[in-house]
């Protein structure tokens, strides 16, 4: 009897603990279909005009001026930061760690990385002080601060917004 009682717990056990693994797993999926807001200063004189098309050219530090001769200052997440990797795979299209030799190459040449940061709360705040900064966040963490100017979803980039669900629930 007592033997049971165990099985029948150590089973309990084992659903729950499924149960939250795929709760966990939905969640993550969730966010994984959230557009990336690609930004900017919301100050005027500090935000730097873009285009879509110039997004790759600005991060692989080709393009360094702005249309009206404004220093460009792109700035990534650290290399293993989810949004990272998913902007490296759909503006670069390589990965973080691809991209090792190319910095190498260029550090030579006087051509420097992109400046990195730890968090999207460390972003938003060196974009929102830096006089040409561009950068990315999850577009669910766009706030004052900052002014989203162009979009990625689904690995495409546009600079019209797309319908942005935040919620969890």
């Amino acid at each position: 009897m007592l033997l049971q009682q165990r099985h029948h717990r150590l089973r309990r056990l084992v659903s729950l603990l499924s149960m939250l693994m795929l709760m966990a797993a939905s969640v993550q999926a969730a966010d994984d279909n959230r557009p990336i807001a690609v930004i900017v200063p919301a100050q005027a004189g500090l935000a730097p005009s873009i285009h879509a098309d110039e997004l790759g050219l600005i991060f692989w530090r080709k393009k360094l001026y702005a249309e009206h001769g404004q220093a460009l200052h792109p700035v990534n997440l650290h290399s293993e930061h989810p949004l990272r990797l998913k902007f490296s795979q759909w503006v670069l299209h390589s990965t973080p760690r691809s991209q090792i030799n190319y910095w190498n190459g260029l550090y030579f040449h006087g051509v420097q990385p992109p400046y990195t940061v730890q968090s999207e709360e460390a972003m938003i705040r060196y974009v929102a002080e830096t006089d040409g900064a561009v950068g990315y966040i999850d577009a669910c963490h766009v706030d004052e601060r900052v002014k989203p100017v162009l979009w990625l979803s689904s690995g495409k980039v546009s600079a019209d917004a797309p319908t942005i669900r935040c919620d969890t629930n």
